[in-house]
């Protein structure tokens, strides 16, 4: 490591500009190292998994040959992330990023990282491929709870996402492709760019259990088959305590057999699509409706600062492919006032094309007539209609010049024009509208009397926490873009990416915990606010304002903002930071 300074050779002014564009550059060796804080915590919670010996167990690697072990590389991936709290890191320059850190505070091995490089890194995700990611993940993963003590969570949220690659992808000459990089229709709404998918599951409190990287055109559906029976092997005959909740595309006759298969069939939740099982949600929804015996569940999955939605929920039983089922309509308040907010919309819309139609003029009252029936056949099935009429104008034209003995007559030339009378609401559409968009049903063989209509809400609406690891593996100091060689190491390296966000959900659920414990949230937040459920990018930025100087002499934290001196000893206890877990074993 080296503190480096530029050094003039001449105090003569007269040679300031060229003795600046022509410095002489001297390197003092560092007396210290600074690691940002939130490297620190995280690497505690890696060592405290095992996540080095672990890896150096499964993966092949050979000491005599391997300058630092796979362990050590793959945690520094792993962390890499976390070095900065406000830019991206690049992989290809990791020594760089690295530069300046005391990174046996954080791996337990003295390294200096000029001596990393791209072929290291290129290995390791070899090897990782090579022992099946999905598996090294799971292994560790499912350690978190009995390692950080926290209680069991029978909860399973399963979805998937894409990742934009860059680059081309060519195979050898005869080798398939082990992920297929194809183009696909991404989140970013291109369907021209390379693309894979990743398929994740988290338990009840968002920490993820399993991970999965996908050809780029899977389809959910096709992915909710396969996870399904991997969480068999998986969990074994535990799988029976575990609910599994998924969108839409788990439902289809395939998959349904595979929930209801063997003597412990497994329970879910997921939403009714429009075109499943004969139309069953338009169904379940008309008859809802139709007996209007709807129960009150009130305000539910209300987030802190927003305006609660109220919901109503109808179930009713139905055999689905010969298996008891639960079908839970929902209606929802903040829905209807959306369709009402169409409807106003719409009319704005509709004026605006009334004014361009009552400009124009027709010669004849048959075109006329034909052009009006045409717009009211237009939105015939529109929220809003106009009510239209034909109105005649007549125009006496009179002849050029004087007058003659014998006058001829005036010509009278017609026009015809539309005007509006009135716009009228379609209340028959308007009212089909609304049942459609504020209510979804739900579709689940967990029986009432276990779960009943406001419980099954509530654990779908959890939907959101395995979308909330989405977005952190999608921000641009993870992985935004991605370009490697190789699809194996693409797929190793998405692994390494999940076990960061891993890591941002270990950081955020303890934090948690540790707020639950206060009497009253801590003003730590920006603007001195209270902290309150913060994200796992809050907990970061504030460690982020803190570093660790390591010397000879040893630890010291410390921050150059004045008013955060005193917050240290807080902010290591509500990510509950155990230094015993850092620094050389």
């Amino acid at each position: 490591m080296s503190n480096c300074r530029h050094i003039d050779p001449s105090p003569q002014s007269a040679n300031i500009k060229r003795d600046l564009l022509n410095p002489t550059i001297i390197c003092r060796p560092r007396e210290y190292l600074e690691t940002p804080l939130q490297l620190s915590v995280v690497a505690s919670y890696l060592n405290k998994l095992r996540f080095k010996e672990q890896i150096n167990e499964r993966v092949t690697w050979d000491s005599k040959q391997w300058k630092y072990s796979p362990g050590i590389l793959a945690q520094l991936l792993v962390l890499l992330p976390f070095v900065s709290a406000n830019k991206k890191v690049s992989l290809s320059r990791i020594h760089e990023a690295y530069a300046g850190i005391d990174l046996e505070l954080l791996v337990g091995e003295p390294i200096d990282p000029a001596t990393l490089n791209d072929d290291m890194f290129g290995r390791v995700l070899d090897r990782i491929f090579e022992v099946g990611c999905s598996s090294l993940f799971s292994s560790i993963a499912l350690s978190v709870r009995l390692t950080f003590n926290l209680p069991e969570n029978f909860i399973l949220h399963s979805d998937t996402t894409s990742h934009v690659l860059y680059g081309d992808y060519e195979c050898d000459a005869g080798e398939k492709p082990h992920i297929k990089i194809t183009p696909g229709y991404s989140k970013q709404k291109r369907d021209d760019l390379n693309q894979i998918m990743t398929g994740a599951v988290t338990d009840g409190d968002g920490l993820i259990l399993y991970s999965k990287v996908l050809d780029g055109n899977t389809a959910d559906c096709s992915y909710n088959n396969l996870v399904i029976d991997q969480l068999r092997e998986i969990f074994g005959d535990g799988f029976k305590k575990y609910k599994y909740i998924a969108d839409s595309k788990l439902l289809n006759k395939y998959n349904v057999e595979k929930l209801f298969k063997g003597s412990h069939p497994i329970q879910f939740i997921s939403r009714i699509p429009e075109n499943f099982h004969k139309k069953l949600a338009e169904k379940a929804r008309n008859l809802a409706f139709a007996e209007d015996n709807w129960t009150y569940l009130g305000p539910c999955c209300s987030r802190p600062g927003k305006t609660s939605t109220e919901y109503w929920s109808y179930a009713i039983t139905e055999s689905i492919y010969g298996h008891p089922c639960t079908i839970h309509v929902y209606r929802s308040s903040e829905r209807e006032q959306f369709i009402e907010k169409k409807v106003d919309k719409a009319k704005d819309e509709l004026k605006s094309l009334l004014q361009e139609l009552e400009k124009r003029e027709f010669a004849c009252e048959p075109d006329a007539l034909a052009e009006k029936e045409r717009f009211l056949k237009e939105h015939l099935k529109s929220l809003i209609y106009p009510e239209l009429v034909l109105v005649c104008k007549e125009e006496v034209k009179r002849p050029v010049g004087r007058p003659a003995k014998n006058p001829k007559p005036h010509k009278i030339i017609r026009s015809w024009k539309i005007q509006t009378v009135d716009i009228k609401r379609n209340e028959e559409i308007i009212e089909k509208r609304k049942r459609k968009a504020a209510t979804f049903s739900l579709l689940t063989n967990i029986p009432q009397e276990e779960m009943g209509s406001a419980d099954v809400l509530i654990t779908y609406k959890g939907q959101g926490k395995v979308e909330q690891n989405f977005k952190i593996l999608k921000e641009p100091l993870m992985a935004a873009t991605i370009f490697l060689e190789k699809d194996t190491r693409i797929a190793a390296l998405m692994t390494m990416l999940y076990f960061s966000a891993l890591l941002h959900g270990i950081l955020r659920l303890l934090t948690h915990i540790e707020l639950e414990k206060l009497s009253e949230p801590p003003r730590i937040n920006s603007n001195n606010r209270p902290l309150i459920r913060p994200t796992s990018d809050t907990m970061i930025w504030l460690l982020s304002l803190f570093r660790i100087r390591t010397s000879k002499e040893g630890y010291e934290i410390f921050t150059v903002v004045s008013n955060r001196r005193d917050q240290a000893p807080l902010l290591l206890k509500l990510t509950q930071f155990d230094i015993n877990f850092i620094g050389p074993c």
